[in-house]
């Protein structure tokens, strides 16, 4: 989990939403901006899952899979992944990989 530090706030997220490059995989949109320290948003709306408790488990998994990658490369910058519902049907094994591929496009 990132640290609440290294999340965004309503007005940084709206800034980078707006201004930020964009990145598409057919599971999840990535949104950057290269500049600046590191922070993170995770965006799983109703589309995905209708429950919370399970669009909330996979916002955890998401924040969990970036923390570790900004750990492993150390990234600089802001990003936010916004949850396409195609990626309810990739399995646990390959969540990792569909996550750093995104990230991967933009390093």
């Amino acid at each position: 989990m990132l640290a609440k530090k290294e999340r965004l706030s309503k007005k940084e997220f709206d800034y980078v939403f707006k201004n930020g490059r964009r990145v598409h995989t057919p599971t999840l949109q990535l949104i950057y901006l290269p500049d600046g320290d590191f922070h993170g948003a995770v965006v799983v709306g109703k589309k995905v899952y209708k429950k919370a408790v399970d669009r909330n488990r996979l916002r955890r998994r998401l924040y969990g899979a970036l923390y570790r990658y900004h750990k492993q490369n150390t990234l600089s910058g802001t990003y936010i992944l916004v949850v396409k519902p195609s990626l309810r049907e990739v399995s646990k094994e390959q969540f990792l990989a569909t996550v750093e591929a995104a990230l991967q496009q933009i390093v």
